[in-house]
C-alpha cells in the first residue's frame, strides 16, 4: 500500500530511507558516512514535520502487509535556479528486497504522476540511471559536483517530458 507518511512514522520512514542508502550506496560512500546516517533522524523528522505544517505534501511511503515501511518517495516543485521543467522527483528509495517488483515505479508515479519532471542522480549509480531511463528520463548535460562526504562524486540531472496517460 502506498500512502502519505503518518505523523508518528517520520522516524521509521527516515530509518528505512537510511537503510536503503546503505544498500544503494555501499562502495560509493564511505562506511563512516553510511554508519552515521541514523544520528540525525530526530532532527530530520522535526524538519519534515515543520515542512508538512507549512503546507508541503508529506512524503509517500510504501508499506508491506505487516505494516513495515519498505519504500519512500517525494516529489514537488523543481528546485534551483531556472529548472528546465516545473516538477522534481525529490527522492525515491526502496529496500533492496523490493528491487525489480515495480514498487519504485509505483512510488514515482504516485509522487509526480505523468508530469514533465527532473531528477538528480548520482552519476556513479548505474542502477539508478538505468531505472530513470526506463521511466523516460534522460541526462540533459547538467552536472553538480558533490562534497567530500560524497567521495567527490557528482550528480547528473535527468529530465523527461510529459508522459502519456493510459486511459482504460
Amino acid at each position: 500500500m502506498i500512502r502519505p507518511v503518518a505523523d508518528d512514522e517520520f522516524e521509521a520512514a527516515l530509518r528505512m530511507k537510511n537503510a536503503a542508502w546503505r544498500e544503494a550506496y555501499a562502495g560509493q560512500l564511505s562506511g563512516e558516512v553510511l554508519a552515521g546516517l541514523d544520528q540525525r533522524v530526530d532532527e530530520q523528522a522535526s524538519w519534515w514535520r515543520e515542512e508538512v505544517e507549512r503546507g508541503i505534501a508529506p512524503p509517500l511511503v510504501a508499506v508491506d502487509p505487516a505494516g513495515r515501511i519498505v519504500g519512500i518517495a517525494a516529489g514537488g516543485p523543481a528546485r534551483g535556479d531556472y529548472p528546465p521543467v516545473g516538477t522534481e522527483l525529490h527522492m525515491v528509495y526502496v529496500l533492496a528486497e523490493a528491487y525489480g517488483t515495480g514498487l519504485a515505479r509505483a512510488l514515482v508515479e504516485r509522487s509526480i504522476g505523468h508530469a514533465a519532471a527532473l531528477v538528480w542522480v548520482l552519476e556513479t549509480n548505474p542502477r539508478a540511471v538505468a531505472f530513470y531511463r526506463k521511466l523516460g528520463f534522460e541526462p540533459d548535460g547538467a552536472r553538480e559536483p558533490l562534497s567530500e562526504r560524497w567521495n567527490n562524486c557528482a550528480e547528473i540531472r535527468m529530465v523527461r517530458g510529459p508522459q502519456p496517460q493510459i486511459v482504460s
